[in-house]
């Protein structure tokens, strides 16, 4: 009886640890260059691809023509150099929620949300950064629908 129980806790324990790596994973997706690029262009961003920047191998931007929508991919030095860009972000939040933003922030995403006026997403996986910022109801929507397409 009692070597049953034990291997029916092992069980459930392997279980439960498989599915909490598989949910980190899911958080953590990362997105191509040409992934990017072609979501943006799906839903008619001009697309930028900027290649090497100050500290970053790869820089690629889209927008729609207003700058209502406008979308970043960046890729760092390193995870490390990746993790103190994002720290840039999660850190510079307190104007905002001054300003009445709802903000969510988790180690690797920042979600800011302001009524139907704004709508800022940035999320980080390994040494890649994503950001989107839009302003108004319908690039608010067309944003959120975006990050979906996106898996991130």
């Amino acid at each position: 009886m009692m070597k049953t129980v034990k291997k029916m806790a092992a069980i459930v324990l392997v279980g439960a640890m498989v599915f909490s790596i598989a949910a980190c994973k899911k958080g953590s997706k990362k997105v191509s260059a040409d992934d990017f690029k072609k979501a943006c262009e799906e839903i008619s961003l001009t697309v930028a691809d900027e290649g090497a920047a100050d500290g970053l191998k790869q820089s690629i931007n889209a927008k729609n023509d207003d700058d209502s929508l406008d979308v970043a991919y960046m890729v760092a030095e390193s995870e490390d150099d990746a993790k103190e860009g994002f720290k840039y972000f999660t850190d510079n939040t307190d104007s905002m929620k001054e300003m009445g933003a709802d903000v969510k922030s988790e180690d690797n995403k920042l979600e800011v949300t302001m009524s139907n006026l704004m709508y800022i997403y940035a999320v980080r996986s390994g040494d890649t950064i994503i950001t989107v910022s839009a302003a108004g109801e319908d690039q608010i929507s067309k944003a959120k629908d975006l990050i979906k397409k996106l898996g991130i």
